[in-house]
C-alpha cells in the first residue's frame, strides 16, 4: 500500500483557523462522507485539548459556521457534521483511508497520514493540498500498515496526561523532525524526565498509540 505523511498550513481552513486563533488541539478522525452538490458532507470524531475557556471559545465560535451542521462537545469528545468544498473530493472517497487521527494544533497546522492502493489517487489527494495550502510532505512511501487508529468514544486521559501531551505538541515534540526532546519537555512541566515520560506514553497509548509512527 501506498502511505503518506503531511503538514498542511490550515490558518484559513475551517478548523485550522479556529484551532490557531484560540490556541487549542484536536485530533479527528473522519467517520463518514457523502457528496451534495458543490459539498462533501464529512462526520468527524475528535478529541479537544487545550484550557478550558479557550475550549469553549472554541466551540462557540466555530458553531457560528455556517459550514456546520451538527455540534457536539461530550468533556473533551467532539462529534460533528461539517461542510467540505468539493475540491476535497480527492481525499475524501472510496480510494482514500485516513490511517489515523489528524492533528489539527494550536499553530494552524493539520498533520495527517493517509494511504491507498493506487500510488496515482494518493498523489493526486497530496497534489490537492499542496495546490490549496502550503504543504510539506514527509514522505510518499510504499510499506505494509501494521494498524489503524480510530478514535475511541472516551480517551479517559488524566489531567497530568492531557497537559503532558499539549506541552509535547506545543514545542514540536510530534513534528518530523523532532524540534525539542523529551528532557527538555519535562523541565517545562517542572516534573521529573521519568515521571513526564510515564504521562506522555500513557497519553499515547490512551488517544493515539500508532498516529505518530514512523514506519521503518
Amino acid at each position: 500500500m501506498w502511505t503518506a505523511k503531511l503538514m498542511f498550513e490550515g490558518k484559513n481552513a475551517l478548523i485550522g483557523s479556529r484551532t490557531f486563533k484560540h490556541k487549542v488541539n484536536l485530533f479527528a478522525f473522519p467517520l463518514s462522507y457523502s457528496y451534495l452538490k458543490k459539498w462533501i458532507i464529512v462526520s468527524v470524531t475528535g478529541i479537544l485539548i487545550g484550557e478550558e475557556k479557550s475550549k469553549k471559545r472554541f466551540i462557540i465560535d466555530l458553531k457560528k459556521s455556517d459550514r456546520v451542521i451538527n455540534l457536539e462537545l461530550n468533556e473533551d469528545f467532539l462529534i460533528a457534521t461539517i461542510r467540505e468544498p468539493i475540491f476535497s473530493k480527492t481525499i475524501y472517497n472510496k480510494d482514500i483511508i485516513h490511517l489515523s487521527p489528524a492533528l489539527l494544533d494550536e499553530n494552524g497546522n493539520e498533520t495527517i497520514n493517509i494511504a491507498s492502493f493506487n500510488k496515482k489517487q494518493l498523489v493526486k489527494a497530496v497534489s490537492t493540498l499542496e495546490k490549496t495550502y502550503k504543504t510539506k510532505v514527509y514522505f510518499i512511501e510504499e510499506r505494509k500498515i501494521k494498524n489503524i487508529s480510530v478514535m475511541r468514544e472516551n480517551p479517559e486521559l488524566t489531567e497530568k496526561q492531557k497537559k503532558a501531551l499539549e506541552i509535547a505538541i506545543k514545542h514540536g515534540y510530534y513534528e518530523y523532525p523532532r524540534q525539542i526532546e523529551l528532557e527538555k519537555l519535562a523541565r517545562l512541566m517542572n516534573i521529573c524526565f521519568s515521571t513526564y515520560q510515564a504521562h506522555l506514553r500513557k497519553a499515547e497509548q490512551k488517544l493515539i498509540p500508532f498516529f505518530f509512527e514512523r514506519t521503518k
